[in-house]
């Protein structure tokens, strides 16, 4: 059985505004949405960019480290998600690639986001 790594916060949060949680996800809107899909190869790794979402909106820290354990917490997310749920070695392999990916894209280009939800 496959156990994400959850703040409780964020389990409260999705309680609480179902709706605004629903619209967090793994690209940042728009045409980002098309090119940072929620799926990688048919697997829905959402509810680990939803918990990013939350902990860049809301997480109780406010510094390069904290940014960094968030982006961990969404890579090893993902890494459970692929690890639970790919059937097939080669689409496994396929989606570890795409998680190191995104990793690497939100550790270059998402201070911005991070820092912009903090002013």
């Amino acid at each position: 059985m496959m156990k994400l790594l959850r703040t409780k916060e964020c389990l409260i949060f999705e309680k609480l505004f179902p709706l605004e949680y629903k619209t967090f996800g793994c690209g940042p809107g728009g045409v980002g949405d098309w090119l940072v899909p929620d799926t990688m190869w048919g697997l829905s790794v959402k509810p680990a960019c939803q918990q990013h979402d939350h902990d860049y909106r809301f997480g109780s820290g406010s510094s390069e480290e904290h940014r960094k354990r968030c982006d961990d917490r969404m890579r090893l997310n993902m890494l459970i998600i692929v690890d639970s749920k790919s059937r097939s070695k080669t689409f496994k392999a396929l989606r570890h690639v795409r998680v190191n990916a995104y990793y690497f894209w939100v550790r270059f280009g998402g201070g911005g986001s991070y820092w912009n939800e903090r002013s």
